[in-house]
C-alpha cells in the first residue's frame, strides 16, 4: 500500500473542519431546520426514544411567559410554613430553637468550611442533620443573611432543608453525596456508574438552571450568586440530591437587585480577578488602581453568563452530550453577550432548556 503525503493527510484533516463549520453555518442562519437536525429514534445511546417536535414558530429562544414553579418533593410538600420533615421522620415538625439544639443535638465531626461558617455532620433523635455555626464575628451579618434567606425560601425544592436555627448556629437537612463540586467521583463511583450518562446529566444541568430561575424570582426579589467567582467555588454552593439533582445550599451572599428602584449589586468591595465571571463584575479602567467606590454595580445577568461554563462542566464527555450542547449553542451564545441586557432570562433560559429535554429527553418530562 503506497504510504499518505502530506497533501493527502491534510486533506482528511480538512474534511471534519468542513462539515463542522457547515454545520454552524446552517444552524445560525436557518433556525428553521434546527429541530429535525439530529433525530434518535434508532439510536441505542438514546433509547430509541421518540423526539417530540419543538414549537416551529420559534425554534431557538423560548418565549418568556407562563410562571414555573417547583413543587417540594415527596413528604415535605404536605409540611405547613415554619416546619420541617426528614425522609427518616414520619410527621411535621416546628424548626428547632434554642432549646432543642442545645439539649438534643450532637455534633459529630467537620464535613467543610469557609470564611462564614465551620460545617459538622451532627445527629438529632437519631436523624442525621448538618450543624453548621459561625467562623469569626467579622462574618456575623453574612451568617444571619444566610440563615434569613433559608427561613424566607422553604417553600421550594431547590433550596436545602431548614432543620433549626439559633443565633449563630443553623441546623439542616443533610446529603450524603455532599456538593457538586463531586459529580464526576459520584457519577464514576459503583453505585452511580449505570447512571453515568447524558440524560443524568443533563437532568443535573436541569435542575441547576431551574435553581438559577428561583433565585432570580424568589419570595425575596431578584437574588444574585455573588460567592461565584470561579467555577468550582459556584458547584460548591449546591448539594447532590439523592435522585442527582442540585439543590442551593449556601446562601450567605445572595445581595437584592430592583431594577425599579434601581437597585444593583456589587460581590464584595475586593477586585474581581477571573476569566470565569461575567466581564462586567471586572474592574474596567485598566491600570487604575482598583477603588471599590468606583465600581460600576451589575445586576442578575452575572449569573446568566456563567451558566454555559457550568453547564459545560456537568454534562462532561460522556456519549450524546455533544448533541446536547449542540442545540443550547445559540440559547448558551447570547447568555454570554457582552451586553448584559441582551443576555436571555432565567426564564427565557429554563423555558429553552425545558424545550431542549422535551425534544431529546421527553422521559424526563414531569
Amino acid at each position: 500500500m503506497q504510504p499518505l503525503s502530506v497533501r493527502d493527510v491534510a486533506s482528511l484533516l480538512l474534511i471534519p473542519l468542513l462539515f463542522y463549520l457547515l454545520l454552524w453555518f446552517w444552524l445560525d442562519s436557518d433556525p428553521n431546520l434546527q429541530p429535525g437536525l439530529l433525530r434518535f429514534e434508532d439510536d441505542e445511546t438514546w433509547g430509541r426514544e421518540n423526539q417530540r417536535n419543538p414549537d416551529k414558530s420559534n425554534p431557538d429562544v423560548a418565549t418568556d411567559e407562563g410562571k414555573l414553579t417547583a413543587a417540594l418533593p415527596g413528604k415535605r410538600g404536605s409540611c405547613p410554613p415554619g416546619t420541617f420533615i426528614l425522609d427518616t421522620m414520619d410527621s411535621c415538625m416546628s424548626w428547632l430553637g434554642c432549646q432543642e439544639i442545645a439539649d438534643e443535638v450532637t455534633v459529630q465531626h467537620m464535613i467543610g468550611y469557609g470564611a462564614v461558617k465551620q460545617v459538622y455532620k451532627a445527629a438529632w433523635r437519631g436523624h442525621t442533620v448538618v450543624y453548621s455555626n459561625l467562623t469569626q464575628q467579622a462574618f456575623l451579618q453574612d451568617f444571619l443573611h444566610g440563615v434569613e434567606m433559608l427561613r424566607n425560601m422553604q417553600r421550594t425544592s431547590h433550596v436545602v432543608q431548614l432543620v433549626g436555627s439559633c443565633h449563630t448556629a443553623v441546623l439542616t437537612e443533610y446529603y450524603r453525596l455532599g456538593s457538586a463540586e463531586n459529580l464526576q467521583t459520584i457519577l464514576e463511583s459503583a453505585e452511580f456508574s449505570n447512571m453515568n450518562n447524558v440524560r443524568t446529566r443533563f437532568s443535573v444541568a436541569l435542575s441547576y438552571v431551574e435553581a438559577i430561575h428561583f433565585l432570580h424570582n424568589s419570595p425575596v426579589g431578584t437574588r444574585v450568586m455573588c460567592d461565584s467567582n470561579d467555577l468550582y467555588k459556584t458547584l460548591s454552593q449546591f448539594l447532590v440530591t439523592e435522585d442527582l439533582k442540585l439543590v442551593l445550599n449556601d446562601l450567605d451572599a445572595l445581595p437584592a437587585v430592583d431594577l425599579d428602584r434601581q437597585l444593583f449589586v456589587l460581590c464584595g468591595k475586593r477586585e474581581i480577578v477571573s476569566d470565569f465571571v461575567a466581564p462586567e463584575q471586572l474592574w474596567p479602567f485598566g491600570d487604575e488602581p482598583f477603588e471599590d467606590s468606583k465600581m460600576p454595580p451589575y445586576d442578575e445577568k452575572t449569573d446568566i453568563w456563567k451558566v454555559p461554563t457550568v453547564v459545560d462542566y456537568l454534562l462532561g464527555d460522556v456519549d450524546g452530550s455533544d448533541v446536547v450542547r449542540l442545540h443550547l449553542f445559540k440559547v448558551h451564545q447570547g447568555c454570554q453577550n457582552m451586553d448584559p441586557e441582551l443576555r436571555p432570562s432565567a426564564k427565557v433560559l429554563l423555558n429553552e432548556y425545558k424545550r431542549v429535554r422535551d425534544m431529546l429527553f421527553p422521559h424526563l418530562t414531569a
